[in-house]
């Protein structure tokens, strides 16, 4: 690594070197296309001179196109060097008229890799798309589509990913198929074409991705599915990770299948807190289950009480019983010693996370919680989405650790390069509202601007209406019903009469039993919450049976009860969709995704509209430009 000294140094020789050669009167100025280049049969990402032999060439150089050619290599040998900055300083300088038509592919290369480095995405697939078939070298053929691959994963096409890296590795010395892999694990079915490719590696991995998404409605069906697909593409190289997945388990000695007199019924071991301060929680998810388990055939459920006894307990218990599956426990204290010492080859589903990231690691356990913190993201997403313009939004909550932590995950998923960042507004009391608000909305500034001109005027009139912030395209308010109920007028009176209306989204703390069929008082409030409580919420048979049994439980309550019931779904699907995050099951408490061993929920968005709940109206989303 350079001293920043020498960074500078290196960089100022670069473009040093660059201007005497340009600027030498005794040199030829053929125009490129005429002239010959003699660098590019040579040209290599392993070259055998350094970036400063190549910059000594260029000064030598006796034309301004053998010149490009050589500093254009200088570039390469800096890259393969990363240093980084070296390499743009003498881009930065390059004239495109001056490099030939052979070297330009090089050019745009060592373009593309520098966007790489600065992560900018679309401006790798700009410079390459077109000109990676163009490489007669496997090296530069190689990078150039890994190039591309990486850039359309970061922007989460995992399609166009995988067709280029596919592509990629029939070039490359060595096949590497967890590579490919980890970019087809990913894709979503919405996301894969509808016919087969061509290509017969391609359609290899459409295939195995296929059967995938084909296995969710009937999990019994992937070991089939998987068997047909080794019959169809037995030479493929994902050959050898569908046998790895197609292993039988150990089979039981002699002496245990003489123990077994007959095979057990399939039981399904749940741990909750089904006594002490947490029970009602304990129930509500407990709800889930047994409505879940209920439409099932053949399967024994087993309630264990997490607070009746110790861990060794229950897992001597539990392990008596031989299940299919655990489900819980659902306190995070428990969730972190049942993490340390599972029970290994059952699958499990703990129902809450824990911040050990050691822990969530593995293919038979995941971790499902209702975080709120992820609402908070999911609202920064939806903003970014809705809004890609370059305004930013306002967050307004109340200052105490629950409200920072919803900030710092707003804040986080905030992803518009675009815009500003968000602006935080943070009020302490009640009686704090009004101020803030009317503060963070530029209402304050305005007043006074107006208070000074009203002065410097003396008797002349003027206008004395304030005018908001108009930067701002949305707020975001992630505290709870009775808070966003106070704020949402000041809002209303802060905004000017004669601009746009700012939108304004709230979490699901907004939505309660009391005003779960509508709320006139938040009309135009956009929320996001679990679908079970929002689709056809006025005649949502299994909600309204729930409530009537549970008379006097709230909303939060419904939400583990949801949380329950699919939990049950999750652990019939856990080994492939473990393996596969692209895999989606539609829950009653959302779209279900699993990733890094932790459940990814996306919740739906609702808004408060003239005394009802409708489902809010999705933004045009164009997606990728290659689906």
């Amino acid at each position: 690594m350079f001293r920043t000294h020498s960074f500078v140094l290196l960089a100022l020789m670069a473009l040093l070197v660059l201007t005497q050669c340009t600027s030498a009167p005794d040199r030829s100025t053929k125009d490129p296309a005429e002239a010959v280049d003699v660098a590019d049969q040579e040209l290599s990402l392993t070259e055998e001179k350094s970036a400063g032999d190549w910059l000594q060439e260029a000064d030598a150089a006796a034309n301004e196109v053998e010149q490009h050619s050589a500093l254009i290599r200088a570039a390469n040998a800096f890259q393969n060097e990363h240093q980084w900055q070296q390499a743009a300083a003498i881009l930065s300088q390059l004239a495109p008229k001056k490099i030939t038509h052979h070297s330009q592919k090089y050019y745009r290369l060592a373009k593309a890799r520098w966007a790489a480095e600065q992560k900018v995405w679309a401006k790798v697939i700009e410079e390459l798309e077109d000109v990676a078939t163009q490489f007669n070298q496997r090296e530069f053929r190689v990078l150039s589509l890994q190039l591309l691959s990486q850039a359309a994963y970061q922007q989460q096409d995992y399609w166009q990913s995988l067709v280029w890296q596919v592509d990629a590795q029939r070039f490359a010395e060595q096949r590497n198929t967890d590579t490919v892999w980890s970019i087809a694990r990913r894709i979503k079915q919405s996301e894969l074409p509808q016919q087969r490719p061509n290509d017969l590696a391609l359609a290899g991995w459409w295939r195995l991705v296929d059967y995938h998404h084909q296995a969710m409605t009937h999990p019994d069906s992937l070991t089939s599915f998987l068997n047909q697909w080794q019959q169809s593409f037995p030479n493929h190289d994902a050959a050898t990770l569908v046998d790895i997945w197609l292993e039988p388990p150990l089979k039981p000695s002699e002496s245990e299948l003489e123990a077994e007199q007959a095979p057990p019924e399939p039981t399904l071991a749940v741990l909750l807190p089904l006594s002490g301060r947490y029970k009602q929680q304990g129930q509500a998810v407990r709800d889930g289950v047994i409505a879940r388990t209920g439409e099932m055939k053949n399967l024994r459920v087993v309630f264990i009480d997490s607070e009746a006894s110790d861990i060794e307990s229950q897992q001597k218990q539990i392990s008596e019983l031989s299940p299919v599956g655990i489900i819980g426990p659902l306190l995070k204290d428990k969730v972190a010693a049942w993490s340390a010492q599972p029970i290994t080859g059952i699958p499990q589903v703990y129902l809450n996370q824990i911040d050990d990231e050691a822990a969530q690691n593995s293919l038979t356990n995941v971790f499902f919680a209702l975080s709120p913190e992820s609402e908070a993201q999911q609202a920064a997403q939806k903003i970014n989405q809705q809004f890609p313009s370059s305004k930013s939004a306002l967050v307004i909550t109340a200052d105490g650790s629950s409200g920072r932590r919803m900030v710092d995950a707003f804040t986080s998923s905030w992803e518009n390069e675009q815009a500003e960042q968000p602006t935080i507004s943070y009020f302490s009391e009640r009686e704090d509202m009004k101020t803030t608000v009317e503060r963070s909305l530029g209402l304050t500034d305005s007043q006074q601007r107006i208070r000074a001109v009203k002065i410097a005027a003396g008797k002349i009139i003027v206008d004395e209406q304030e005018r908001s912030r108009r930067d701002i395209s949305a707020i975001y308010l992630p505290g709870n019903l009775q808070q966003t109920r106070l704020l949402k007028p000041f809002i209303d009176v802060s905004v000017s009469p004669f601009a746009e209306p700012i939108p304004v989204y709230a979490s699901s703390a907004t939505h309660e039993l009391r005003n779960r069929l509508g709320d006139s008082d938040l009309n135009g409030i956009i929320f996001s919450d679990v679908p079970w409580l929002i689709e056809s919420s006025g005649k949502n048979i299994l909600l309204s049976q729930w409530l009537e049994l549970r008379n006097g439980w709230g909303l939060s309550l419904a939400r583990l009860t949801a949380m329950g019931y699919d939990s049950v779904s999750l652990i019939q699907r856990l080994e492939m969709m473990n393996r596969m995050p692209g895999l989606v099951w539609s829950g009653l408490s959302g779209e279900l995704h699993i990733d890094n061993s932790v459940v990814q929920r996306k919740l739906i968005w609702a808004t408060f509209s003239k005394g009802e709940i409708t489902l809010a109206k999705e933004a045009d989303n164009a997606g990728s430009r290659y689906r």
